[in-house]
Order: C-alpha cells, then sequence, then structure tokens
C-alpha cells in the first residue's frame, strides 16, 4: 500500500457481493454491467475452465482495461484506454457447497482516474446484436452513419457507441455482403446488377484494371435533358488502390446538381482523361451533342483534351479554389493588416463586370501591391494573364454558365407544384407552372433593378440574360412599361424542363428544323376548331420576317424587303413621334435589330422580337397582327382608323425558337391588346376596339380553354 501512486480510486464497494449466480455468463454479465454503473471499463484478463488436468480449474479473472504496460506506437495517434498498470483485479470461481458462482474483489484500486462518461472505449460501446441488426436496417437504406449513431442514441441515451464503431460494422456488413470477391469485382457486379452503363479497359493483356467509367441510366437521360453546363473534378478518398474518383455533374433546371457519371482512373494523366472524355461523349443521344460550358479546376491536362474532345465547349475554372489559392498565396506575402485589403482588391478583379471596370480594379490592386512582387507576379503569371477568360466576370458573363455554384441535388416535383406568393402577381402568368421556382425567384430578383435601370441596357449590362438565359431588368423594364406578362419564350428552355418524361431518341431533332405534325399539334391543342393550317418557313433567324413577308404576297424569299420597310417605318417623319414615345431610349436599339450586314443565318438580337417588331408591322402594312404563342396579343395600326376589309396575318411562335405563319378560320377569336397601344393609340385608332369589340370578348370567354 506504501507504494500507491498519487491518483487512487477504490471502487472495491461496488464488486463486493454475496450473490451467487447460476453460470459463468451471468457472472460475467454482472461484473460488466457494475463495471459500467461505475465507469470501470472491465475486461476479462484469464477464463479457466475445468479440464481435469492439474492446475486447471474454472475461474474468471477480471481486470481494467488499463492494467499491463502501454506499448508505444510510431502513428501518433492517442488511445482512450492507454495501459497504466492499473491493479485493480476481480476473480470468480464456483462455490465448494454448490450454491453457484462466486466473487471475490482481490484489488478494488485503480491508479488513475475514472472518466465522467465511457465514451471513447471501443470495449463499453461495443455494438449488442439487436444494434448491429439495427445498423445494417438503416445501411440498407444508405442512412449515412452519423445519422446511424444518432438514431442508436435516440433508441438508448445511455449508448456510448462512437461513430468509428458504426464505421467498422458498415465495412463488416460490406465484406459479407461482398463475399470472397475483391472491391473492384464487386463494384463491376454492382454495375451491372443495377443495370448501369459502363466501360472499363485493362492494362495490355493483363488483368488488372486500368480505368473504369460507369453512369446510371437515369443520369444519362438526366444528362441528354440538362447538357448546357457540366463540372468536372476529382476526389481523393480512395487511397486503398491509388486511384482518383473522377466524378461528372449537371445542373437541373432548380438550380440543384446531378451525378452524371464517374470514373476510377490509373492516373490524371492526358491519355486517362481522354478515354474518360470519350466515353462521357458517347451518353449523349446525338453525336453533335456537346456541354456549352465545363468547369473545371486548373488541372492541365484535363483541360487540354477537354479542347480536343469538346473543341466546341467553354472550359472554365472553378472561382472557389483560385480565391482559395489565392488567399493561401496571399498569407505567405503578406501581413495581417494587409491580408483583408488585398482580398477584397482582388474579388473587384474577378467579379468585373466589363473589361474596363477590369482594367480599373486591376490597376487599384498593382498598386496596393506594389512592394508584394512575388504575389503580384503569382497572380498574374499563374491566374490572370493564361486564364481572365475562364474566371473573370467581364468574359465568362458573356456565357451562359446559368450560375453553377450549387451541389445539392434536385427534386423536381418541388419546384413543379410549389408556387411563392411573390409570383402569383398576372406578371408571371405565363411563367406559373412552366418554369422552375429557381428561374422564377432570379427574375423577382431581377425585377428589383428596373426602379434604376429602367429600359436602358448599357445601365443594365444584361448579365441574367448573357449568364442565365432569363430575362434581364431592361427587358423586365420593357415588359413592365407595355403592360404585358413575361413571354414565356423569353425564358431559355433550360429553366422551363419540370420532368423527366421526356422521350430521347437518336436522330430527334433538335428544334432547327421544324417539325410541323408537333406544330399543328401544338396550335390545335389551344386553338381547337379555330386553326386551318400551319404554314412553315425556313428556320434562319429571319423566320419571322419570311413569314411577314409571305403574307404580304412578297414570298417567303422577300424577307429583306420587309426588314428595309420596318425601317423606314421607323424614321418616316410622319410616325417618329409616336416611335420615340413607344420604344423611349430603345429606339436606336429597335432600328439596329433590323439591319444585317449579311443575309445568312441571323443571331438572336436580330429576330422578330414582341411586341416591338408587332407595333412596326401592323403600322407598316395597316394590317391587323396576331401573335399566337405565350403570350398571344393582337395588334391593331396606331394610328388609322377601323377598316371592316383590313386583312388579319396570323403568325405563331414554336419550339420556343422559330415563327409560322398560321391559318385561322373566318371569324376566329382575338387575343387582348397590349397597355402601351392603349397608351400611345391615336383618337382616331381607338375605332379598331370598336370594330373588334366582339371577338376580343369572345377570346375572354375562352381563356381558360385557350390557356
Amino acid at each position: 500500500m506504501e507504494n500507491l501512486p498519487q491518483i487512487c480510486v477504490d471502487t472495491s464497494d461496488a464488486f463486493i457481493t454475496t450473490e451467487r449466480f447460476g453460470t459463468r455468463e451471468e457472472v460475467i454479465r454482472w461484473i460488466k454491467e457494475v463495471g459500467i454503473d461505475n465507469k470501470v471499463t472491465v475486461i476479462i484478463s484469464r477464463s479457466d475452465t475445468e479440464t481435469r488436468k492439474r492446475g486447471r480449474s474454472n475461474k474468471l479473472i477480471f481486470g481494467c482495461d488499463k492494467g499491463g504496460k502501454h506499448k508505444s506506437t510510431d502513428s501518433g495517434t492517442q488511445s482512450a484506454s492507454k495501459k497504466c498498470g492499473c491493479p485493480f483485479k476481480v476473480r470468480s470461481t464456483p462455490a465448494k457447497d454448490g450454491s453457484g458462482w462466486k466473487i471475490d474483489v482481490k484489488y478494488g484500486l485503480h491508479n488513475h482516474g475514472l472518466p465522467d462518461r465511457l465514451e471513447g472505449h471501443s470495449f463499453i460501446g461495443r455494438l449488442t446484436t439487436d444494434e448491429k441488426q439495427h445498423v445494417a436496417d438503416l445501411t440498407k437504406r444508405h442512412v449515412p452513419p452519423r445519422h446511424i449513431l444518432l438514431s442508436l442514441q435516440d433508441r438508448d441515451p445511455e449508448n456510448v457507441t462512437r461513430i468509428t464503431q458504426v464505421y467498422k460494422h458498415k465495412s463488416v456488413i460490406q465484406k459479407e455482403i461482398r463475399g470472397p470477391r475483391s472491391e473492384i469485382l464487386h463494384l463491376f457486379k454492382l454495375i451491372e446488377d443495377a443495370s448501369y452503363v459502363y466501360w472499363s479497359r485493362k492494362i495490355d493483356d493483363s488483368e488488372v484494371v486500368r480505368d473504369i467509367f460507369w453512369a446510371h441510366p437515369d443520369s444519362v437521360k438526366l444528362l441528354n435533358i440538362f447538357l448546357i453546363v457540366l463540372v468536372m473534378d476529382n476526389t481523393y478518398k480512395t487511397k486503398k488502390y491509388r486511384q482518383p474518383l473522377f466524378e461528372i455533374v449537371g445542373m437541373t433546371s432548380t438550380e440543384l446538381t446531378f451525378a452524371v457519371a464517374f470514373a476510377y482512373m490509373e492516373s490524371e494523366q492526358k491519355e486517362n482523361f481522354c478515354w474518360v472524355l470519350e466515353k462521357l461523349k458517347e451518353l449523349f443521344v446525338k453525336k453533335d451533342l456537346c456541354p456549352q460550358v465545363i468547369l473545371t479546376d486548373r488541372d492541365l491536362a484535363l483541360m487540354k483534351e477537354i479542347e480536343i474532345v469538346f473543341p466546341r465547349s467553354i472550359n472554365f475554372l472553378c472561382r472557389f479554389h483560385i480565391n482559395k489559392n489565392v488567399g493561401a498565396k496571399c498569407k505567405q506575402h503578406m501581413v495581417n493588416d494587409m491580408q483583408k485589403t488585398i482580398d477584397t482588391l482582388w474579388m473587384k478583379v474577378v467579379w468585373a463586370s466589363d473589361e474596363v471596370e477590369y482594367g480599373q480594379q486591376l490597376h487599384q490592386l498593382e498598386q496596393a501591391c506594389v512592394d508584394y512582387s512575388g504575389f503580384m507576379n503569382y497572380v498574374k503569371d499563374t491566374w490572370l494573364t493564361p486564364h481572365r477568360h475562364r474566371f473573370v466576370g467581364a468574359w465568362i458573363n458573356r456565357v451562359l454558365h446559368l450560375g453553377n455554384t450549387t451541389t445539392n441535388r434536385a427534386s423536381f416535383q418541388k419546384s413543379f407544384y410549389e408556387v411563392e406568393h411573390a409570383h402569383i402577381s398576372p406578371f408571371y402568368g405565363y411563367l406559373r407552372g412552366s418554369v422552375s421556382r429557381a428561374a422564377l425567384r432570379r427574375i423577382a430578383e431581377e425585377l428589383l433593378r428596373v426602379d434604376y435601370v429602367g429600359t436602358n441596357r448599357q445601365i443594365c449590362g444584361c448579365t441574367l440574360r448573357t449568364s442565365y438565359g432569363l430575362p434581364c431588368a431592361c427587358e423586365l423594364g420593357r415588359y413592365a412599361l407595355g403592360g404585358i406578362p413575361i413571354p414565356i419564350d423569353v425564358v431559355h428552355v433550360h429553366w422551363r424542363k419540370l420532368t423527366m418524361e421526356v422521350e430521347l431518341e437518336v436522330g430527334v431533332d433538335d428544334g432547327s428544323e421544324v417539325d410541323m405534325t408537333c406544330v399543328m399539334d401544338e396550335f390545335w391543342k389551344r386553338f381547337r376548331s379555330y386553326i386551318e393550317d400551319v404554314v412553315n418557313v425556313e428556320s434562319d433567324g429571319n423566320c419571322g420576317f419570311r413569314v411577314i413577308a409571305s403574307l404580304h404576297g412578297y414570298g417567303e424569299d422577300g424577307w429583306p424587303m420587309v426588314r428595309r420597310e420596318l425601317g423606314l417605318e421607323i424614321i418616316d417623319k410622319d410616325s417618329s413621334t409616336l416611335y420615340d414615345k413607344l420604344f423611349s431610349n430603345r429606339l436606336l436599339e429597335v432600328r439596329e435589330s433590323l439591319m444585317i450586314e449579311s443575309f445568312g443565318s441571323q443571331p438572336l438580337e436580330k429576330w422578330l422580337t414582341l411586341p416591338d417588331m408587332c407595333y412596326l408591322i401592323a403600322n407598316r402594312y395597316n394590317v391587323v397582327l396576331v401573335c399566337l404563342g405565350n403570350p398571344c396579343m393582337t395588334f391593331f395600326p396606331m394610328t388609322s382608323s377601323h377598316s371592316p376589309n383590313v386583312s388579319i396575318y396570323c403568325i405563331g411562335f414554336v419550339n420556343q425558337n422559330h415563327w409560322v405563319q398560321v391559318n385561322m378560320k373566318e371569324g376566329f377569336p382575338l387575343p387582348p391588346i397590349t397597355l402601351a397601344w392603349k397608351k400611345f393609340r391615336s383618337h382616331t385608332a381607338t375605332s379598331w376596339m370598336l370594330g373588334f369589340a366582339g371577338r376580343l370578348q369572345h377570346w375572354q370567354l375562352l381563356t381558360p380553354i385557350l390557356a
């Protein structure tokens, strides 16, 4: 006793008992329960069973888990049960009178403190048979380990199991499922059982797997629906085989992500990336399809192969990792007081909206870093000079990238059925239920800019239009000014895909050539017995003007004449005052949209657009122009009086990118007129509303049917 250490905890009283136990198992259970109640981890130091040989008798010797000598290792890890020669000892043997097993406390002292809670002790935290089954059941349901642990603690508040023990048991379960197969062979089995699309290749003629690529059938379908942006990244959580896991991710109309495909690669060499990208290419249902934007880290080998395999795709670099690297380099070169300032200046360079602002912000950064040439050289040589067009706003905001920064998973039905209160306004009438809530939220945020942007494109910057394919502030200002709900066709088709129920077939038309059967079906569903025929024209960006040329008797190829005559209409001295009011500061923009440099295909800004061109057409040719689509509108001449023999031109917008001629039956109902027409028409033109009042009212009565 005189050699006891400074720390001495006596647990003798807890283990002293006169109780007799019927079996060895009952003794073990009792000892361990008492140990748990007193924060002592009791282990079996020795167990003997009588064999009628000399020295072999029934007995159990229990000790503390900290008994014995500690063996140091090179791992540097700390154990919660580090041995310190604890002398605690309890002995149990059958009583000589046959009454059962008795317990004798040989030494009830501990030379160490006892924990407040038995947490971290692998022995105490062992899973019971029932808990193991619970872990197995949740594992089959793909419940994450952290949630499994919470479930165990909910079932038993005194449970001291740790997350590592959950992982260990999951590993045991996986080994039992895998059986004698290796991990790679088991992966192949799972891929085949789930009908994944996959390819693999081996090293030369050996059986050693070199690369594996696999994708779920639903992922392939999503890829072909949402192929605007792809994100590619490596993860290094696969250390056993030292092969990086290459992940390809897409983005849905809800701004949430989905896994496109995965690949284990032998190494990150050009040849391996080329093989993976070629397999990705085979997933597209049409050979000429490719993502518009591919987002990666600055992996030069991968970037080079993207240029080769997807030459039409634009390779962006991940801003997050760039900013992280620049921040780390800043800490190496700057004193603490400067780091926040430099970080702010750097972010202004990255987010610059145009090249002029980029130059200005870069100059400010250079001035602030005049004494830190090492940092500035790194920023320029590593990022700005070779790659600014891949991550700086002045360049990437010119490209449709959809703001792909989210990593959640998709939920289409939520977006389809839920409607936010802010979107109940009639201004969103054509969009509700037809575009995702993510798109509606972005439009609602952009609408807040209209108060100070108005319809001025220079002030607007049009980033939402170019980067997201959504109407920007100046567009929304024009619709609000004209009293027109936001047309569905100004929202990029990406945001209008709210379901996976789309048939994907090789050779299906992508919309550049209009399927007239589909067009007829579309209009037939909406206008039923009023339609007679739909006449198609060439799809080249001039289609709207081709339709007007055909209706006016010029023939489809007379479209250049229509452009010229509408241009003359704008500058006509008798109408100039009207258009100054109607188009305000956009007059030059409207006029320039009619001017072309060649007779080939025309870009989006040269298309026939609603409502601007429609006012010009109705006035120039003194006709009633009816536009069918989303929205449907009627345009009367704005300066002349009603004529009973007026020609009615009916055009339709289909596939969200093409105008066609629609021949309607006599007396068909007319859709509403715009607020801008009512506001800027001459007094004489009011007679048009009176002359067609019956047909306008007829449309209102049929609105629930035609919608």
